[in-house]
């Protein structure tokens, strides 16, 4: 339907001398048009955005006759740079897979009009010689046959409606139906062969594509993504390797956990306006990328379930299911800590020096906890008793200095050494550190039972 609107209303060659000369202008000039018009081809597609509008729009062009098949052949052309130029702006906002996946696409399609540059004559002329060879009509003649038939006849012909057609009209429009067949199958032939022969040609280079894209644009600090790395490959035939990968994936869900923990610290202490906007929007990113990985290595084990499991097996993977819910809860816990440091942005709350000090000591604690947590996800199973009983020792420690704060904080608060309105935010980090210990201590608790 859109195809026949498009054709029954766009204007035709006879009736429009300006858009006839403009092009004539243009159409005659050699390998120099084909450039322009690749150029043209480019530039419609990226205003339009979609290839596949503007293929439609070049195919209508052929048919009315404003243009050869060979400049439609290079509009095509300029179409496939034109939709790698929209797909690197759709990825600026994206992260750097995106970024390096619209870039290689650049890659590939350059790579492939530079080479069929080269030989577009003989390309086209291949592809118009099959056309004619099945019988269907040169589409090379459509511009010449439109040229030497008057506009009355040629409206009337055109029209799809008309039927006092004299015998001559009726073989003029069945030859115009020819011409029209023909451009529009040369020209979708033309595209295919070309991105054909472009992807069986690509396809040995795409290791080199990769590294020349990944040098071009190299990953920041800050470029932090979804990505497994043990687990992304299916299963194994054995179960109990498949457990094995599923514990390194947990490992790294433990390191990226500790990565956000340390941006969370940094947010707290963070004086510039747009450094601390940047980094609160990493802590969400690294948000996301937790609630994914949960997801993500839970589905793995579930479907690793359904293998042949040894009891040892199963129980290893109940406890993994365990252990990956309580990582996921210490990265809720570190965003609800970065949230509070906001409001407390937000409110202008001033902290006193013992405040200060107080906080830090309890990030510290927090800190070893949450590095020990990392260690002992990458211990043998079942941890060892010195590993265990250390958790516990730093967790008792959490526990008593959240409890001795709190009374604290009732006494400061009444005798006015620092507002109600500071002491909330205050306690509020203090309790979310608290929690996050509970988590790490009950991922201990689950290894040391494996």
């Amino acid at each position: 339907m859109g195809l026949e609107l498009l054709k029954n209303n766009m204007p035709d060659l006879k009736s429009n001398h300006e858009i006839f000369a403009f092009l004539s202008n243009y159409s005659d000039l050699g390998f120099w048009s084909v450039l322009i018009f690749l150029g043209v081809g480019t530039l419609i597609t990226i205003v339009v955005q979609s290839s596949s509008a503007t293929m439609t729009i070049t195919m209508i062009m052929c048919a009315k006759g404003w243009i050869p098949f060979e400049l439609g052949a290079a509009m095509v052309l300029g179409e496939n740079i034109g939709t790698t130029l929209t797909t690197n702006l759709a990825a600026i906002p994206a992260n750097i897979s995106a970024k390096r996946a619209a870039f290689s696409h650049l890659i590939f399609n350059v790579f492939g009009v530079v080479w069929l540059l080269i030989i577009f004559y003989p390309f086209t002329n291949m592809i118009t010689n099959v056309i004619t060879n099945i019988g269907v009509a040169d589409p090379n003649q459509m511009t010449a046959f439109l040229k030497d038939i008057d506009p009355q006849t040629l409206a009337l012909i055109s029209d799809p409606n008309a039927t006092d057609l004299t015998s001559s009209q009726m073989a003029l429009k069945s030859q115009l139906n020819n011409y029209e067949i023909a451009t529009s199958v040369s020209l979708s032939l033309f595209h295919t062969v070309f991105n054909l022969i472009n992807t069986f040609i690509m396809i040995w280079f795409v290791k080199s594509i990769a590294k020349v894209v990944s040098y071009i644009i190299p990953q920041k600090v800050s470029d932090e993504e979804f990505q497994l790395k043990h687990i992304a490959t299916g299963l194994f035939s054995t179960s109990e390797l498949s457990l094995l990968q599923a514990r390194k994936e947990i490992y790294l869900y433990g390191e990226r956990t500790e990565r956000m923990f340390n941006i969370v610290r940094s947010l707290y202490n963070e004086t510039n306006e747009n450094e601390f906007t940047k980094k609160f929007n990493r802590i969400e990113k690294y948000e996301n990328i937790s609630d994914r990985m949960e997801v993500e290595i839970a589905s793995y084990l579930t479907l690793v379930a359904q293998g042949r499991l040894s009891e040892n097996g199963k129980h290893q993977l109940q406890t993994m299911l365990r252990v990956i819910s309580e990582i996921e809860s210490v990265s809720d816990g570190c965003y609800n800590i970065s949230r509070t440091i906001v409001r407390k942005r937000d409110d202008k709350s001033i902290y006193t020096d013992k405040m200060i000090v107080n906080h830090d000591q309890m990030m510290d604690l927090l800190e070893e906890a949450i590095k020990h947590m990392k260690k002992i996800l990458n211990s043998e199973l079942p941890i060892n008793k010195d590993d265990f009983t250390h958790s516990q020792n730093l967790e008792n420690e959490i526990n008593n200095f959240r409890n001795q704060l709190k009374s604290q904080n009732i006494t400061d608060v009444k005798e006015q050494n620092y507002d109600y309105q500071a002491s909330v935010t205050y306690m509020d980090l203090i309790v979310e550190c608290e929690k996050m210990g509970d988590y790490i201590i009950n991922i201990a608790e689950a290894l040391n039972e494996m």
